[in-house]
């Protein structure tokens, strides 16, 4: 699946650029050579203008392709992994196609879907008003080139790109709002978590003196719930995390050397060679692997947000690894 995704990005971009080398080649040569410019208005136009719009037709129809069908297969397509099973190192190329993943397995995946679409309808609102603000500026310029329709007047034109224009500058802050609102409820159901305790706030009067957040976060913000039968723990505290997975497991330990996992000295083999499966990343950075019969437990120092997802898979991962082990003697 991965490498058809990388194809279609890859050949829509060929499509982007080596389009737009070919309209702008072909548009010199039917002005230079074969002088199109000095045809009647509408053949002029249908000579050099349809294949601009076509082109960028085919840009706006790839990406509602992606908002509407590509996401829902490649879901469709995660959905095909065998029940319990922990998602596979190429799950970690981003948090996105991760939460996807870890939510299949382990998690609801009938949460991820529901929660998918409603996330996803403020882009497509606004990927809509986008569309419909560039249908604006062409379809009068053609049809008018085309005499299909006369007399639109340029001030009606105006009037109505400058409506559209307020339209999505006053909309687009509230639908980013309504999308983020609906990524944070949607982010934690699908997995089988929930917030059991959550930052306090408290007033910042330095920063709301040069105009900044009035209320900042303070205190832990703790995140609980059970996968694949095991108790989880996750408390995270501005760019500190804690993440705990209960486990009966022998005591070993990994550390993170600039985003080099090592494991350190009498870690189980089934340990050493799962580490050694996993390169060096950014990722993996500042964290730190703890292990012994009250379970597995990743301390991570780095920015981001929800970076505990990661480890969180590193802890199933490891577990399903030493599991493996176990079922085979």
């Amino acid at each position: 699946m991965k490498n058809q995704q990388d194809l279609d990005f890859k050949l829509y971009k060929v499509y982007v650029w080596g389009g737009f080398a070919l309209c702008v080649i072909y548009i010199f040569v039917a002005t230079l050579v074969f002088e199109a410019h000095n045809l009647p208005g509408p053949q002029a136009f249908l000579v050099l203008g349809i294949p601009l719009m076509i082109w960028i037709a085919g840009i706006l129809l790839y990406w509602w392709w992606v908002f509407l069908f590509k996401d829902r297969k490649e879901l469709e397509g995660l959905t095909q992994q065998p029940e319990g099973s922990v998602p596979g190192i190429d799950s970690l190329r981003n948090l996105s196609r991760l939460h996807q993943a870890m939510a299949i397995s382990g998690g609801d995946i009938k949460e991820l879907k529901k929660n998918s679409r409603r996330a996803k309808l403020p882009m497509l609102i606004w990927y809509g008003g986008a569309n419909l603000m560039a249908l604006w500026v062409c379809c009068p310029i053609t049809l008018g080139s085309m005499e299909i329709i006369e007399g639109f007047s340029l001030g009606t034109w105006l009037a109505g790109m400058l409506a559209l224009i307020v339209l999505i500058l006053v909309g687009t802050p509230f639908l980013l709002q309504m999308g983020n609102k609906n990524a944070e409820n949607a982010f934690l159901a699908p997995l089988g978590l929930e917030f059991t305790e959550l930052h306090k706030l408290k007033p910042d009067i330095v920063s709301s003196i040069g105009g900044g957040q009035l209320l900042i976060p303070e205190g832990p913000a703790v995140i609980e719930g059970e996968r694949h039968g095991r108790l989880v723990h996750i408390k995270t505290l501005e760019k500190y995390s804690l993440t705990v997975v209960q486990a009966r497991l022998p005591e070993f330990k990994v550390i993170s050397e600039a985003g080099k996992l090592t494991p350190e000295k009498g870690a189980p083999d089934q340990v050493v060679a799962a580490i050694k499966s996993l390169r060096k990343a950014k990722r993996w950075q500042g964290i730190q692997v703890y292990a012994g019969p009250e379970g597995i437990g990743i301390q991570r120092q780095s920015k981001g947000t929800n970076m505990w997802l990661y480890d969180l898979w590193l802890a199933e991962y490891l577990l399903n690894k030493l599991s493996d082990s176990d079922s085979e003697r």
